[in-house]
């Protein structure tokens, strides 16, 4: 079952967000993003943000589960393709086309338990 979480008005204005239909939360599972988010860390995602345009961290399905991943716009490239990176360096980066990646939305927030 969905749990909710509630966000105190003032954090989803820090946010710069007024609209709530389009925030997901999950929790992050594994190590590729570490430093960056920890296993079992909770992040809000922005399901209308689905552009690496600016590039950040992102939420896609690759095909076997959801992941966390950097994401930007390789610039000058026909197809236009994404270059889909790990924070932890024992995991390689690398390229698709921007067609092949079904991103869920961006990061803008997390929490991680002490």
């Amino acid at each position: 079952p969905d749990s909710q979480w509630v966000f105190p008005r003032q954090l989803l204005a820090k946010l710069g967000r007024r609209q709530t239909a389009a925030l997901r939360m999950i929790s992050i599972s594994g190590d590729s993003m570490v430093p960056l988010l920890e296993h079992d860390d909770t992040v809000t995602l922005d399901c209308s943000q689905t552009r690496p345009s600016p590039p950040g961290i992102f939420i896609l399905d690759d095909g076997v589960g959801l992941v966390a991943k950097r994401i930007e716009i390789i610039p000058n490239t026909t197809p236009q393709m994404l270059r889909i990176s790990s924070e932890n360096s024992a995991y390689s980066s690398y390229q698709r086309r921007i067609d092949e990646v079904h991103i869920i939305g961006r990061v803008i927030w997390f929490a991680r338990r002490l």
